[in-house]
């Protein structure tokens, strides 16, 4: 027997940004989706918004010896609930296909990818599988403050991992579950959701960095 097809209907579907919000903190999840509070955009959110621009990528375009690239490609998965809109998807000449990554932020102190960025182009590599019916093997993201581009390997492991996860947060929405947090100094008082988690974070200020 083939592969059984699910499809989904756009309102059932997670997005890729739910993926990175649940990296940070589970937390979000239930404040986005079942509270329906919306987190205030900051000046480098925007920012790194309005200064996408293709003419950045010229330095990849020319190493991967890019045939052609899709610009604000929009990507539904046929397996699980899941959407989102890939900044940009590089074609080779060798016929491989690597999705790429914008962010107007730094890749962390030993030049690597950060996590929930890996997970973005890992949700994205994945529905592109899916859709165009080949196998991602990497994937990029070009940190623009500091004009690095990260090449990272995406595996199946990597894969089955976003399949999980997407499962989990979905039965948050589904079940309304209130997620334990275990509190980060760092990330917390950097949240644009802190002031809503505040009462449960008390203790925050006895935790060192």
């Amino acid at each position: 027997m083939g592969k059984t097809t699910f499809y989904f209907e756009e309102d059932e579907c997670l997005t890729v940004v739910d993926l990175k919000h649940y990296s940070y903190c589970p937390r979000i999840i239930y404040f986005t989706h079942v509270l329906h509070l919306q987190e205030k955009e900051t000046e480098a959110m925007s920012y790194g918004r309005e200064t996408q621009d293709e003419s950045s990528l010229a330095p990849l375009i020319k190493l991967l010896k890019a045939e052609r690239v899709t610009r604000d490609l929009p990507l539904q998965s046929r397996t699980i609930p899941l959407k989102g809109k890939l900044d940009y998807l590089i074609h080779t000449k060798l016929g491989e296909h690597i999705p790429v990554e914008l962010k107007w932020a730094e890749p962390t102190l030993k030049g690597k990818a950060k996590p929930d960025h890996k997970i973005q182009l890992t949700a994205y590599a994945l529905m592109i599988d899916e859709n165009l019916r080949t196998t991602v093997k990497r994937g990029a993201i070009y940190y623009r403050r500091t004009n690095k581009i990260i090449l990272t390997p995406i595996t199946c492991e990597d894969k089955n991992r976003i399949k999980e996860m997407t499962r989990i947060i979905f039965k948050i929405v589904m079940e309304e579950d209130y997620p334990k947090l275990i509190p980060n100094k760092k990330q917390c008082v950097n949240c644009g959701f802190m002031k809503f988690c505040k009462p449960q974070l008390t203790h925050i200020n006895n935790l060192k960095l």
